[in-house]
């Protein structure tokens, strides 16, 4: 019979390897149900590649996708280490997207940039640090759950969004849908590269990402979540003040959040409307556990995921196939390299 035994240590090459076979085996299973649909798996995985990476400029398109996901997974990954599971970035997105926009809606136009974005940027900080301390303190204090309460926020989250762009901050002039007026240039992110949508934003999600792998793998507060994420009983035992440790660790899992809220309507849309692309809050998270709670990895992992993005879009005009595929191929990599974990635990055995 086949059985599992537990590796006493994992090598380097196992680190690499694993993941990089289950990720191969993840094509090969999407490729499969691409074809049962009866389109040719080729023709897509190349439409996406060249969609994605073919040239500088659809090169500049995956970096604007990339961007909001770095900014949230950077804050998934810190919470994660800590064994808290943050499941409403969706929300804290969508807030720190409201706080940020009530500046461009409701300052004059002619405030001054710096003023008007300084404002925007900590608006989102702000916005999503709120909403994810929520669930911190009922979890602190009351030990809720913090999986159903992040996630029911998200749904309360969306219909303020909605109530705002149904009710007092829709234009008037937009026709009845749900957008706000237009924002001002001085509440727009100015474009880093000539002839490309890449915004200040990115610097941002670098300058975030290096932040938390700092704060994480060289301070005290780091090694205090590693130690609570290990076992928190421990960690109490050795006098770590684990509730006030969770409580700034989903406040900034929450800000970082609501900063990529603030660079898509800043930096992109350029008005607030229902629709914002807030998935990338559910999408963050398997890009944290694809990228094993690395810092570093996600940056690689956020870029391809913003290829699967920007590509997912141009293949429903090139090869006229549902954007579904996209969130197919996403799930089949997911629960493969997920799925390939027990690998690098164990090692799998034959007993007569």
């Amino acid at each position: 019979m086949l059985y599992f035994e537990k590796r006493k240590s994992v090598s380097k090459g196992l680190k690499i390897s694993i993941p990089l076979v289950s990720l191969i085996i993840g094509v090969l299973f999407g490729a499969l149900a691409i074809a049962i649909v009866g389109i040719n798996p080729y023709d897509v995985y190349k439409s996406l590649f060249l969609s994605a990476f073919g040239s500088w400029y659809v090169f500049s398109e995956t970096l604007v996708s990339a961007t909001p996901l770095l900014l949230i997974t950077a804050g998934l990954i810190l919470v994660f280490k800590m064994g808290v599971w943050n499941i409403g970035a969706y929300g804290q997105y969508i807030m720190g997207a409201i706080f940020s926009s009530y500046f461009a809606i409701f300052l004059p136009p002619d405030t001054s940039k710096p003023l008007m974005l300084l404002l925007m940027f900590f608006g989102g900080l702000i916005g999503g640090a709120i909403w994810a301390i929520i669930p911190a303190i009922l979890k602190v204090f009351w030990e809720v759950n913090e999986v159903i309460t992040t996630l029911l926020l998200n749904y309360i989250a969306l219909y303020v969004l909605k109530f705002l762009m149904y009710g007092s901050w829709r234009n008037p002039t937009s026709y009845g849908f749900p957008l706000s007026k237009p924002f001002p240039d001085s509440a727009q992110l100015p474009i880093i590269f000539s002839h490309t949508r890449i915004t200040l934003g990115f610097v941002f999600a670098v300058i975030a990402v290096l932040l938390i792998w700092f704060l994480i793998s060289k301070t005290k507060f780091g090694y205090e979540v590693r130690v609570i994420g290990d076992n928190p009983t421990a960690a109490k035992y050795a006098g770590i003040n684990v509730n006030k440790n969770i409580i700034i660790a989903m406040a900034i899992s929450g800000a970082l959040a609501g900063l990529a809220g603030m660079v898509q309507v800043s930096g992109i849309i350029h008005f607030l409307q229902v629709k914002i692309n807030a998935n990338y809050g559910y999408t963050s998270i398997i890009v944290a556990w694809i990228s094993y709670l690395n810092p570093v990895m996600c940056f690689i992992t956020s870029v391809l995921f913003g290829g699967l993005e920007s590509g997912g879009y141009s293949i429903q005009i090139s090869m006229r196939v549902s954007y579904g595929i996209v969130g197919l191929i996403e799930s089949i990599a997911l629960f493969s390299i997920v799925g390939a974990q027990i690998f690098l635990n164990y090692k799998l055995r034959w007993r007569k």
